[in-house]
């Protein structure tokens, strides 16, 4: 899948929510790329970013501050993510498996920019 891919989706599940009957006035993304593509959409239909609809990413990828609005999202700590990766999979090679059902949570910021 080419990097572009993600903001098409975006793209692509922007305009099928500004069809509804009733427009949300807010919008989530599951990653920055997939934000940006819903942004563009948005723009397309004139719609004012965050004054009719905010938009929020997750990631805090780079381009997220070079945007404008600068999209509001939500960073991860990805070394954090990767050191409790490693863990897990050291203590499976040991023989010690997580429970089914077993969930980390992980540290997270809300980077608030100019789209919502």
């Amino acid at each position: 899948m080419s990097p572009a891919m993600p903001a098409f989706g975006g793209r692509e599940a922007a305009r099928k929510l500004l069809t509804r009957a009733v427009r949300p006035t807010a919008l989530f993304a599951a990653n920055d790329l997939m934000a940006i593509g819903a942004m563009e959409a948005l723009r397309e239909q004139g719609i004012a970013i965050p004054g009719e609809m905010a938009v929020v990413g997750f990631d805090d990828i780079f381009v997220a501050r070079l945007v404008s609005p600068g999209l509001t999202t939500v960073s991860q700590f990805q070394y954090d993510i990767g050191v409790a990766a490693g863990e897990t999979l050291l203590r499976r090679l040991r023989g010690v498996a997580t429970p089914k059902g077993t969930n980390r949570e992980m540290p997270y910021k809300l980077i608030e920019r100019g789209s919502a």
